[in-house]
């Protein structure tokens, strides 16, 4: 890692109390980004816009209170594809137990290589499956989470409805947006919300510099989900229910 890079990883280290054991751990995962030959899993070649777009995104999250609420539990990133937020918030929060969950198998290949070089193989597992499977009834990863995380995977509701059947009650979805995107989708994804057993939530201001105006959504889980959920794969974005 060069000069510039590590810098600004410490800065961002720095500014969330981290370790220096933990800091290594997270310029493991950004080398292990950076070199990953077998396919560009995040468009991303710059190491400063690695660290900063990539794992400050992810830890800008620490200051949401519903993850701290739920610091001890069972976290699941949906459509993890580079591994974030969840690899850098599973080094963060050395209590967590998380689940990587992505459909393309490529992605998952690059996850595993990044949980072993960050040291996370006994709390981090990648599962390589469509949402809808995980989630189905009588599957392992239905109602197992306490938090379901995502970042730049789909519009909200597309998210909330599938979160729903993943969630325990009383869990929470997250959702990195921009407070525009917020706007355009807010509406559909509360409407989603209601016929899914969840309830929105106050939206989190996250301090990120490269994203403009970054927030976090967040919705509850209020009631056990409806047996009719998931549906088949790919619906929630064809046909999502809000409309």
């Amino acid at each position: 890692m060069d000069v510039r890079a590590r810098k600004a990883l410490e800065r961002i280290a720095t500014m969330h109390g981290l370790s220096p054991e933990q800091t290594d751990a997270l310029a493991a995962y950004a080398e292990v980004l950076l070199g990953w030959r077998k396919s560009n899993v995040t468009g991303l070649t710059d190491p400063v816009a690695v660290i900063d777009t990539l794992i400050g995104d992810s830890l800008a999250l620490l200051d949401v209170p519903q993850l701290r609420e739920h610091a001890g539990a069972a976290l699941l990133d949906l459509g993890a594809g580079a591994g974030v937020p969840g690899i850098p918030l599973a080094v963060a929060l050395s209590g967590v137990r998380i689940t990587l969950l992505d459909a393309v198998a490529k992605k998952c290949d690059f996850m595993r290589a990044a949980v072993t070089a960050t040291g996370l193989e006994g709390r981090a597992s990648v599962i390589c499956r469509r949402s809808e499977r995980h989630s189905a009834v009588n599957s392992p990863g239905r109602e197992a989470y306490a938090v379901v995380l995502a970042r730049a995977v789909a519009q909200l509701a597309v998210l909330v409805e599938l979160a729903a059947p993943l969630l325990a009650t009383g869990g929470v979805l997250l959702a990195s947006k921009t407070r525009t995107a917020l706007r355009e989708e807010g509406q559909a994804a509360a409407g989603t919300a209601e016929r899914c057993g969840l309830r929105q939530e106050a939206p989190v201001p996250l301090a990120v510099s490269p994203l403009d105006q970054a927030v976090c959504a967040v919705f509850r889980k209020t009631e056990p989900c409806p047996d009719w959920l998931p549906r088949r794969e790919g619906m929630a974005a064809k046909r999502p229910l809000a409309l």
